[in-house]
């Protein structure tokens, strides 16, 4: 960078930082339990993570210029656009809190974009929308993204990550052609709009070979290597437990009773027995998966996944990844039943279809996607962690006895929610529809009162979210006009990936194999890999050293790269004030503001059209509001 960049840089930018996570921590002792060594698993500091998204948002808000300190707020009561609205804003004026205004047109323009479709807006979009005097015109955005092929593939990325599909790996290995048939699946199911009921039927209770049907995946990646059978069945049922049901306690009750273990964790866990928990695992007793290698070299093996007539759930283990199974009260096997409310299938029935009926049918199933789904919208979940759910404080008719308070944030939206999600059969667009079209998605991130950190559970404003990995390589590509092809087959390929453009295109998060560079850039901004290693949205020096001198950034802003922006527009015009506002609005989705106009004009005139847009454009890359959906 040269010296006489910095004066511009330090006026024009923030400071390229990123927000780290807060450090959660809950003191629980529990020595013994191999699965509370980590107790952020299981219970956050709730009062570090709300600070933490306060002062996230306000960071943000502020360096995007949208910040109007000690404004007045509007006496009026919010309009209501849905149901949701009414729960939302009728408990902040039962609560005489004020909501942040409405979001203008471009803040709201970028936002829907990137959470529906991981992408950015065009300029031509921006000065649209800008524009457009119609009063519907935001419904009207929402009806042409939800469905097309960007936001098909954002949430393929999204569900592929709920289900951890991945290729090969430490701990289960479907290899990259199951990797492959599942990544299809999922990507027909949401083009198909398939309704999330089904799609957990069709996973739960899914048979045959895993390289041709995509949904056996999911059973496969139950497997637990290297133990007894009983690992396995007990690993299909934390998959069942977490995935579906977003009850991560599970897997701690399946080596010893809640007694003694989740008392300050989880009220329900803590009444909890191993017993009655493995009654969750002899559904899967039965289930067969056999491997049959299909090449040597390479190597790689496929599963052949089915249900037989017989096999038990027995009491017969003293070694694997859990504690010895031994007989308990005379018992020496486990016949299947639904821990969350006792039922059992009929007799010489298939297991697991019987489970995938008794668990779409759980009032807790719709509440766990409408968790999952709401927090990828509003950043703070009803219920955080997302897995975390205690089912001993959901409801508000019936709440806990002190200390213990009402888990959710608003334990009548998320019932409300959840009963009209399945009343509606359970279609995931409507209930994203629904979300963002409420005036509770659309409130500003900046709020012109004082915020206090107890407001969060509330929603009194729109909170950023740091863009995940792929968001931000697609947001690069897209602002600077440089897309870029990245080859996805592979030797022993079954069903040949076409090349990907956008990362939102990958079919897990360790592609692309085919460009280190740019597997490294991803990887800095914690995308995890679906196995040991979870998303992770904390900042580091790495990323903004990737940001500020990683060629995948900096090859891109160079008017001597064929089709870049800043080649585009230099070539175009000579009017430093049209390049100004072209590179505002493709980086940073906005029109400049006029202190930003002058900075820039400045810079432009010095150094010329050329060499001022290629720093303009790299400044804009490395500022705060980049990352971040706000």
């Amino acid at each position: 960078m040269k010296p006489g960049l910095v004066a511009f840089l330090i006026v024009l930018l923030s400071a390229t930082t990123f927000v780290s996570g807060a450090q959660e921590t809950l003191n629980i002792s529990a020595d013994n339990c191999t699965f509370l060594q980590d107790p952020e698993e299981f219970q956050e500091d709730t009062e570090t993570r709300r600070q933490w998204i306060s002062d996230a948002t306000a960071s943000v808000a502020l360096m995007s210029a949208m910040a109007t300190p000690n404004a007045a707020f509007n006496a009026a009561p919010m309009p209501r656009n849905n149901f949701i609205d009414e729960y939302i804003f009728g408990r902040m004026e039962r609560d005489g809190i004020a909501p942040a205004p409405i979001a203008n047109d471009q803040e709201f323009l970028r936002r829907v974009m990137l959470d529906l479709t991981g992408r950015l807006p065009s300029p031509a979009q921006v000065r649209a929308f800008a524009y457009d005097t119609n009063p519907a015109k935001r419904d009207a955005i929402v009806n042409a993204l939800i469905g097309n092929v960007e936001f098909i593939e954002k949430w393929t990325m999204f569900f592929g990550d709920l289900f951890k599909n991945n290729g090969p790996s430490l701990n289960v290995n479907r290899y990259s052609q199951g990797r492959d048939t599942f990544h299809y699946y999922l990507l027909e199911a949401l083009t198909l709009n398939k309704p999330y009921n089904q799609i957990a039927h069709e996973l739960i209770r899914a048979s045959g070979d895993n390289f041709v049907d995509g949904s056996t995946n999911w059973v496969v990646g139950g497997r637990i290597a290297m133990g007894p059978a009983q690992d396995t069945y007990d690993g299909q049922a934390v998959q069942v437990a977490d995935t579906f049901l977003g009850i991560n306690t599970v897997d701690c009750l399946l080596c010893h009773d809640g007694r003694r273990h989740l008392e300050s964790v989880n009220l329900w866990g803590a009444g909890q027995t191993r017993f009655n928990m493995w009654g969750l695992s002899a559904f899967f007793a039965r289930t067969s998966m056999r491997a049959v290698v299909v090449s040597q070299t390479p190597r790689y093996d496929k599963w052949i996944v089915s249900e037989a007539i017989t096999g038990e759930y027995t009491l017969s283990t003293t070694n694997g990844n859990r504690t010895a199974r031994q007989p308990q009260n005379g018992a020496t096997r486990v016949g299947p039943r639904y821990p969350f409310n006792n039922e059992v299938p009929p007799p010489d029935v298939d297991r697991r279809l019987a489970l995938a009926n008794i668990v779409t049918n759980d009032p807790q199933f719709a509440r766990a996607i409408v968790n999952y789904i709401w927090a990828e919208f509003m950043v703070e979940p009803f219920v955080s962690p997302v897995n975390s759910f205690d089912l001993a404080r959901l409801d508000p008719a019936n709440p806990p006895p002190a200390p213990w308070t009402l888990q959710p944030t608003n334990p009548e939206l998320l019932n409300a929610l959840a009963q009209w999600f399945q009343r509606d059969g359970f279609d995931l667009r409507r209930l994203m529809a629904l979300i963002v079209k409420s005036n509770a998605y659309q409130l500003s991130s900046s709020y012109p009162g004082e915020w206090k950190p107890h407001y969060v559970p509330y929603y009194a404003r729109k909170y950023a979210r740091r863009l995940k990995a792929e968001e931000i390589h697609d947001a690069v590509s897209k602002a600077t006009g440089v897309i870029p092809t990245y080859t996805m087959d592979y030797e022993g390929s079954l069903s040949p990936l076409p090349p990907a453009n956008w990362a939102m295109q990958f079919p897990d998060t360790r592609e692309p194999r085919s460009n280190r560079n740019t597997g490294l850039f991803l990887d800095a901004f914690g995308r995890g890999d679906r196995d040991q290693i979870p998303r992770n949205s904390s900042g580091s020096p790495l990323q903004a050293l990737s940001m500020m001198n990683n060629t995948f950034v900096t090859s891109r802003i160079h008017t001597n790269n064929e089709g870049s922006l800043v080649q585009r527009m230099t070539r175009q015009t000579p009017d430093p004030l049209a390049i100004i506002e072209e590179l505002y609005l493709s980086t940073l989705s906005r029109f400049p503001y006029p202190g930003e106009v002058i900075v820039a004009s400045d810079t432009m005139r010095r150094l010329g059209n050329q060499r001022g847009a290629e720093a303009l454009q790299w400044a804009l890359l490395n500022k705060l509001e980049f990352f971040y959906s706000y």
